[in-house]
């Protein structure tokens, strides 16, 4: 395929972005992580120190580590080499190199500049690109193209200071930005238990971008090329845990400058409420957790200039359609010592059904008598049916196989039986015992099935 070609697929691949309400992201650990790491850089930046003092974000869960840090090469117009951080680390052991110490100022010195430079708008960028990788069919491997007419498309802006390119040059330092990434990680492996360490030896990227330009005569196509790195696609396994849910384009229409703190608490919520959703439960928080996730400073000095801007954000929400349902944020009163009892209040909220829920398709068309004919004289797939409970709790990885063979959904399956679809689907993957109780309604549900097959007439 030519240069040409392969741009004219890329347009033609990429549908109108203007007349989408929402897009869709996955929701994991890695982007949870990245997401706090970015709104915790730009001015006031609360990146943390390593002995080299170069900065790094650490976030500590419950099932791991994951440390998010800048690898940026040196400016070239200074006339330094692109030497990466482990080479300043051998070079720091030397002891007659006279300006080690200089050099690692330096170094050190120009990723606190790219740390600073982190904005709500290169969240908005990371957002946009991983709604890309989503949509390809094997968002492991696939790799995604995407132009700066589309990230301008995704935000509804077409100039910046009077101008597309001054637009366009700043979304493409963005992704410079995202792209010196780097993250080391230690999770648990859900599948298979133990724990998984990745970029022990090596960092991994958090994103492997490469900036792709095409120029003849008066013809100019510039294009980005996206690909997950490999602890990011170890959570976009289809088989394992992999939330995914919709971030709503109004959101990011917002104004990152003016209406940061409102982009930021809605993407918090949507983190959250996509994994509680699909649970069956309420997004719930502090504000005190909320206001961590997002990077602000809290305003010990004036404290209901934090209260006052925290409502108006979830106002902004409700406005925009993210929030259906909000608690009462106001507090009872603001005597001395409301602001702490405020901060630890647990705050639940109702996040909108179309941004998390799963979309029930429609109705196939009835079946004439001749395509159920067709469809009846097909050899069925072989289901073995267990013969008590018990045994269908040994071996749970049947009621996949009976979902397959019948054509029930993993979701109208959990709401015949009385539970949540992600409960369900964690019985099918053995990561949850099957209870006994839930055992005998799904083999109930089996026989009936089974009986209605057998009994149905070929006509």
């Amino acid at each position: 395929m030519s240069i040409e070609e392969h741009f004219a697929e890329s347009k033609k691949a990429h549908p109108s972005t203007g007349k989408a309400g929402k897009m869709p992201i996955p929701v994991n650990p890695v982007i949870y992580a990245s997401l706090r790491a970015i709104y915790a850089g730009g001015p006031g930046c609360r990146w943390k120190s390593d002995s080299y003092g170069r900065p790094y974000y650490p976030y500590q869960a419950r099932d791991g580590q994951i440390n998010i840090y800048f690898d940026p090469p040196y400016p070239p117009h200074q006339g330094y080499l692109p030497w990466s951080s482990r080479d300043m680390e051998k070079a720091a052991e030397l002891q007659k190199l006279y300006l080690t110490p200089r050099w690692q100022n330096i170094y050190t010195g120009s990723i606190r500049e790219a740390v600073r430079n982190l904005s709500v708008e290169t969240a908005d960028v990371f957002l946009i690109l991983m709604a890309e990788i989503s949509r390809l069919p094997d968002p492991r491997r696939d790799t995604a193209f995407i132009s700066m007419e589309d990230i301008a498309a995704y935000r509804s802006v077409r100039i910046r200071h009077g101008s597309a390119t001054n637009l366009h040059r700043e979304f493409k330092e963005e992704i410079l930005r995202l792209a010196d990434l780097r993250l080391t990680m230690t999770w648990r492996d859900y599948k298979r238990g133990g724990t998984l360490f990745f970029g022990r030896e090596r960092p991994d990227r958090l994103l492997d971008v490469v900036d792709v330009e095409y120029r003849r005569d008066d013809t100019q196509w510039a294009s980005v090329n996206i690909r997950c790195g490999q602890a990011l696609a170890g959570f976009l396994n289809p088989d394992g845990l992999r939330w995914v849910g919709y971030y709503s384009r109004a959101l990011l229409q917002l104004n990152p400058y003016q209406e940061a703190v409102a982009k930021k608490m809605g993407t918090y919520w949507i983190m959250i409420g996509v994994t509680a959703g699909k649970r069956g439960e309420r997004p719930r928080a502090t504000p005190y957790t909320i206001l961590d996730f997002c990077g602000e400073k809290i305003n010990w000095r004036n404290p209901g200039q934090t209260v006052d801007s925290f409502i108006k954000a979830h106002e902004r929400l409700r406005e925009i359609g993210i929030l259906e349902e909000t608690p009462v944020l106001e507090p009872p009163d603001r005597n001395k010592g409301y602001f702490k009892k405020w901060l630890q209040t647990p705050l639940s909220v109702k996040l909108s059904d179309n941004l998390w829920m799963i979309k029930v398709k429609p109705d196939k068309k009835a079946l004439t008598a001749s395509d159920n004919t067709r469809q009846r004289n097909r050899t069925p797939l072989h289901c073995r049916l267990p013969g008590n409970a018990t045994e269908l709790q040994n071996d749970p990885h049947l009621i996949r196989q009976f979902r397959s063979v019948f054509g029930i959904h993993q979701e109208e399956l959990a709401h015949t039986v009385g539970v949540a679809r992600q409960t369900l689907s964690n019985y099918e993957r053995c990561r949850r015992q099957l209870p006994y109780d839930v055992a005998v309604q799904i083999l109930s549900v089996w026989k009936r099935k089974s009986r209605q097959y057998d009994n149905q007439p070929i006509k």
